[in-house]
């Protein structure tokens, strides 16, 4: 899934910063300096990353607006007040407080937890990561999502829930009731595609087990 941030931060060199890391990361940016025009865009991102200090109405204010409009959206300040009220203020306000300076790092792994804990549960296995809860894969070596076919993604999530179990061509056909045509071989058909368009044509995750069928390898060395 690709995730999309909104940061309110009216200074110039961190903005800028900020902007660049969560791009390399992956992440569609909106960066505004202050909160005049966010309520035209809060519909369209999926986490806000707010200073605290804004020109004209504040991050708390903000906040709470966002909050009695309905838009149920985790906001993680970052600020450079420190101060323990500030901080219990900012914590009752949204889902978790930072302070400034900070270290990059520590801000993308928060920022991954709390989209994990509001949008499902993801799992990386090599170049993919894949959202059980949403049953949406995005290959991170071009950050775009992977477009399955219906019958596509019933193959790739039942592997997946079955990942590292063999799973035989029979198991597949009875599980993908829906098709007509119980030839064993089109399951062959199915997992080329699969592999095409996650890129695994050398078939490292989604395994052949000569004889026996095929299984999701979740050991793949990064």
């Amino acid at each position: 899934m690709l995730f999309s941030i909104l940061l309110v931060e009216d200074d110039e060199m961190i903005g800028s910063l900020l902007e660049n890391i969560l791009q390399k990361e992956g992440y569609k940016v909106i960066w505004l300096k202050n909160g005049t025009s966010l309520y035209t865009v809060i519909k369209q991102v999926d986490i806000v990353i707010m200073d605290i200090m804004l020109p004209g109405e504040d991050g708390y204010h903000i906040s709470m607006r966002i909050n009695q409009l309905g838009h149920n959206i985790p906001i993680i300040f970052l600020t450079a007040r420190s101060d323990i009220d500030s901080k219990l203020r900012g914590l009752e306000i949204g889902e978790d407080y930072m302070v400034k300076p900070f270290d990059p790092r520590e801000l993308l792994i928060r920022i991954k937890n709390r989209l994990a804990a509001s949008y499902g549960i993801h799992k990386q296995i090599q170049h993919l990561s894949i959202d059980v809860t949403h049953k949406r894969v995005v290959n991170n070596q071009n950050n775009k999502e992977v477009e399955f076919t219906a019958i596509e993604k019933k193959i790739f999530f039942y592997l997946y829930e079955n990942a590292d179990f063999i799973l035989s061509k029979e198991q597949f056909i009875d599980y993908l009731w829906q098709l007509e045509d119980r030839n064993p071989n089109l399951i062959n058909v199915y997992i080329k595609k699969l592999r095409n368009k996650i890129a695994d044509t050398d078939g490292v995750i989604i395994q052949n087990v000569y004889g026996e069928g095929y299984r999701m390898n979740t050991r793949v060395k990064q």
